[in-house]
């Protein structure tokens, strides 16, 4: 399927449903600002546990599975189911105000449902983009839409949850016309026809990992660092004595909207940057975790929460793309699924990173911690960089 099959309107609307989707991949938001209540009113700690993380770690395996299921069936009805369960998981998801029934609804809400979605969404960016750069500018759209809306879906149901936290739920009826966008505007894409998917097996599908596995790399170790900051930030904050839980919320809003942004403007800077694009991402959020671990302030941590959520956003949306790249045709959605899986594996991992480090370091302070992040994530720069160079002088020769 090319863009240019599709008229302007109609791929400007699947695009807009495929944007408006990302409500399922941000849908814990909505309970974010009400988690603290289910440690009040259920008494399993292990339940609520599963409640408020586990949808991460059941969403790694399904988008494994997602990935592969976009590489061999249709992508139109991939997305529409895995959308509709998020729909049915949500709406719904409180309906008995029981521990094990919340449970199970979200994480098939986000956990399921996004693995799936997640996978399915950005294969079909893939297949309706075949030029490189436009599916890194879309890509970056997506991302950015994404950062968006889980903005809103957390404020929506913030004030939602004021008049009594189970009125949060009401966020997700917002979810009933997405689902309906996704099944009238979204064109149908079945699995490429055996004989090309054969002839691209022969091509380079065996060993097609290889070049994907030094992304992978990149996306656990800088991602388990970042994530310190989306996740983690009010530890940071306390142990800094730099403000509240409202400053907390604003740190988190500015790396939100920074991200936001830097997914606008992914395109142009993956059209001149191409492979280079993630070292100066790298650096930024490398340097912000060194300034925040030597100079905390509150000043500080707001311009380098502003500057490493650039930093992010250019990222994300560079892994996303360059594993569709890497790759052969017939195992991009595969690639996708992949990439995502240990995208969510790292941020599942980030509290037990900086704990682990506390202990190590014999410190109770996260702030003590951060040089540590920071000197990982230059690191990585530096080892891109030198791979970089090796590669060009490998093309010249």
């Amino acid at each position: 399927m090319e863009e240019k099959r599709l008229s302007k309107t109609h791929l400007a609307l699947a695009l807009a449903a495929l944007f408006l989707s990302t409500c399922c991949t941000m849908g814990d938001m909505v309970v974010v600002p009400i988690f603290s209540t289910f440690y009040e009113i259920f008494d399993n700690v292990t339940v609520i546990n599963m409640i408020t993380t586990g949808p991460g770690m059941i969403g790694v395996f399904f988008c494994l599975l997602g990935g592969r299921l976009t590489d061999i069936m249709d992508k139109k009805l991939l997305m529409v189911i895995g959308f509709a369960l998020h729909v049915v998981s949500s709406v719904f998801g409180c309906v008995f105000v029981d521990q094990y029934y919340i449970m199970v609804c979200r994480l098939v809400s986000t956990g399921v449902a996004w693995g799936i979605t997640s996978s399915a969404a950005l294969g079909i960016i893939a297949e309706l983009y075949s030029d490189e750069a436009k599916r890194g500018t879309v890509n970056g759209w997506y991302n950015s839409a994404m950062a968006a809306i889980g903005a809103l879906l957390s404020f929506i149901g913030g004030m939602l949850a004021v008049s009594g936290w189970q009125n949060a739920y009401k966020t997700y009826w917002i979810t009933i016309p997405v689902l309906i966008m996704l099944i009238v505007f979204l064109p149908s894409m079945p699995p490429r026809k055996m004989e090309k998917a054969a002839a691209e097996k022969a091509k380079g599908e065996k060993g097609w990992y290889k070049n994907l596995i030094p992304l992978l790399i990149q996306v656990l170790l800088v991602g388990a660092s970042y994530y310190v900051i989306v996740y983690m930030i009010s530890l940071y904050v306390a142990d800094a004595g730099i403000g509240n839980e409202a400053f907390t919320g604003t740190l988190s809003s500015i790396g939100t909207i920074t991200s936001c942004v830097a997914g606008l403007g992914f395109g142009i800077i993956y059209g001149k940057a191409k492979k280079a694009t993630p070292v100066v991402p790298f650096i930024l959020i490398g340097v912000g975790f060194l300034l925040m671990g030597f100079f905390p302030s509150a000043t500080v941590a707001a311009i380098c929460c502003c500057f490493m959520g650039l930093g992010w956003g250019i990222f994300y949306s560079f892994f996303y793309t360059e594993c569709t790249v890497v790759v052969p045709e017939n195992m991009q959605g595969t690639s996708i699924g992949i990439i995502g899986a240990v995208n969510g594996l790292a941020s599942f991992l980030c509290s037990y990173v900086l704990m682990g480090l506390e202990g190590a370091m014999n410190t109770e302070s996260s702030v003590t911690t951060m040089p540590v992040f920071g000197g990982v994530c230059l690191v990585v720069a530096v080892v891109y960089i030198i791979g970089l160079a090796k590669n060009r002088g490998v093309n010249k020769a």
